[in-house]
């Protein structure tokens, strides 16, 4: 029996939460049961685009251009790309956190009649008036609503489909996600930091929503009672070079830039406290890979409450001073047995399988 085949819309050149996601649920399916292809949007260099192409033993993208920057010519390329494959896929899955991405779906999936299953990966987003634009034509062209939290799905379909939308954990291979003393000592050693040494981090994209002035603006408060703290960031994106230009010359030398990393479980390994006081999330990956790691954790409150999957999880008012986030990053910093995490996150059903499961019971119906 051929494998059923599913158009995946949303991996891009970034490393963010719906990449991970995709490479995660892609990388543990059954290649006997379903093939992902991926539609590329504005850029030739997805990543994980190597490891996916090793996966399957061929090249599973496709591309197209950028709505915002090549309207006219995107839609063509669309348009012929559909009708070329109109009997060729099973679904198109559009994992998203913005109702806009309907532009790389819409008309074609009515037109061609492949089911369309829209998959909600953000609590909120920068711009609310463009996704009420989109969100009644997305529930109108939808067949399947999936999300990563309640959040995320009242930011994309509306609270009315609450109901309605099957809840998908953002599950993660917590055998990966394990704390490893060697690899921690590698990291460390490749950065010049000192067992001693007190490393918050963070892992995500330069962007306003992953809120790095406040990041900055916290490890400041830190490091003026703990001389030997470091601030190890990992990702890349628009905003990076701003939040290079903003450090002070006190900081400079504490604050490491890591860039784009894919093995990013050594890097856990490395921090001694996670910091995420973002604007808005769903439900996001990094937070449960982290609480898996072992570490405490810091969240804003506008992050998702069901992210507490632990009791490493910590929640601030993202409002607070940058001296009580101080506090309690400095507060969290107890040493415990980081090695018994990853079986809470599998009894709290966080599990890289136990997504894939439900995934393929969706995939049947």
């Amino acid at each position: 029996m051929e494998p059923k085949k599913i158009l995946i819309i949303g991996l891009t050149e970034r490393m963010g939460g719906v990449e991970t996601f995709i490479y995660n649920t892609t990388r543990f399916s059954d290649k006997s049961k379903y093939r992902y292809e991926y539609l590329i949007h504005g850029t030739e260099t997805p990543i994980y685009e190597k490891k996916l192409t090793e996966f399957y033993g061929m090249n599973p993208f496709h591309y197209v251009g950028h709505f915002k920057k090549k309207p006219i010519s995107t839609f063509i390329q669309l348009a012929k790309f559909y009708k070329k494959n109109k009997d060729h896929f099973d679904y198109i899955h559009l994992q998203t956190g913005a109702a806009s991405e309907l532009s790389y779906v819409f008309p074609f999936s009515l037109i061609y009649k492949i089911p369309l299953i829209s998959h909600s990966h953000n609590g909120n987003g920068c711009s609310p008036f463009i996704n009420q634009l989109f969100k009644g034509l997305l529930n109108v062209c939808t067949s399947k609503r999936l999300s990563c939290s309640d959040e995320a799905t009242k930011w994309l379909f509306g609270e009315k489909y609450i109901g309605q939308t099957k809840i998908i954990n953002n599950g993660i291979d917590t055998d990966r996600f394990t704390f490893n003393q060697e690899k921690r000592s590698f990291i460390r050693n490749q950065y010049n930091i000192s067992d001693e040494d007190f490393v918050i981090g963070h892992i995500g994209r330069f962007s306003e929503q992953k809120n790095h002035k406040k990041i900055l603006s916290i490890f400041s408060k830190v490091k003026q009672s703990t001389p030997n703290a470091k601030l190890l960031l990992v990702g890349t994106g628009e905003l990076q070079d701003e939040i290079k230009r903003t450090l002070s010359d006190s900081l400079v030398d504490s604050v490491i830039f890591a860039g784009k990393q894919e093995e990013t479980e050594a890097y856990y390994s490395a921090f001694d406290v996670f910091l995420m006081p973002s604007l808005y999330e769903g439900l996001p990956i990094v937070g449960v890979e982290a609480q898996s790691m072992g570490l405490p954790c810091l969240f804003s409150d506008t992050i998702d409450s069901q992210i507490e999957l632990t009791d490493n999880a910590i929640i601030v008012d993202l409002d607070a001073s940058d001296d009580y986030w101080a506090e309690q990053v400095l507060a969290a910093n107890i040493k415990k047995d980081r090695l018994k995490y990853p079986e809470m996150i599998n009894r709290k059903s966080f599990s890289i399988q136990k997504t894939i499961k439900e995934l393929e019971e969706i995939y049947e119906v």
